[in-house]
């Protein structure tokens, strides 16, 4: 697949910052997330945390959920997952023009913002034996992995014509609110069962997932359940 030109003329840095995320996490079967992209369609996935040759910029949507499929297929069979890092922290755009390749090394090119994207992050929570609360996108030894988290800004400064805005009048706010009606939809909140107590959380959880969420072996190892509604 080819990176068009539009992607290689914004070539100097711009001073991009955003701020006011909405964030959501959700773990989703592998059915479920194919299911997702389709209701998303059209917008593309690019790697922006590694460099890479320039075609390998863009990340098809098979080798996402190929990724996305081994990823749900360990946790189904009791294995703790390694997700593989650019796929998991991939953005999403409905727009090429958010983004622009930037020559790192001869060769070797890395994708950088430009306008609001959707950031995909690898989601895992703490749940604190302190005060039996779920702390989700802790990154320690014993989080849990719970799927992915999908962010979205509300604010934007562009640098370049030095005023803020917000994301409203960009193309990629109507496909996160395009995917949080889908989540909405197709998900529920997610309420833990642990030492006896319920805990709601607004981690959500794809419904096809409570078939085998039990076999969770961080969930079983941490004597934590799912409560099942």
């Amino acid at each position: 697949m080819l990176v068009d030109k539009m992607l290689l003329q914004r070539s100097n840095d711009l001073k991009f910052s955003v701020s006011k995320w909405i964030k959501h996490q959700v773990l989703l079967d592998a059915g479920e997330m194919e299911a997702c992209l389709k209701a998303l369609h059209p917008f593309e996935f690019y790697n922006v945390s590694t460099i890479a040759p320039l075609y390998d910029l863009i990340i098809s949507e098979e080798k996402f959920l190929n990724s996305y499929r081994s990823y749900i297929t360990d946790l189904k069979e009791g294995r703790v997952p390694e997700p593989d890092r650019k796929i998991f922290s991939a953005v999403m755009t409905m727009e090429r023009e958010a983004l622009y390749a930037k020559e790192i090394q001869p060769g070797r090119w890395m994708a950088k913002l430009a306008k609001p994207v959707i950031q995909l992050q690898h989601h895992r929570f703490f749940a604190s034996k302190v005060d039996h609360k779920i702390h989700p996108m802790v990154m320690s030894p014993d989080s849990i992995c719970w799927g992915l988290q999908f962010a979205f800004p509300q604010i934007f400064f562009d640098g370049s014509e030095g005023s803020y805005s917000k994301t409203t009048e960009f193309p990629n706010s109507a496909l996160f609110a395009k995917l949080l009606k889908w989540l909405r939809a197709e998900s529920v909140p997610t309420t833990f069962v642990w030492d006896g107590h319920k805990v709601a959380t607004p981690i959500r959880l794809g419904k096809t997932c409570f078939a085998w969420i039990a076999n969770h072996p961080q969930l079983k190892e941490q004597g934590i359940q799912v409560h099942v509604y």
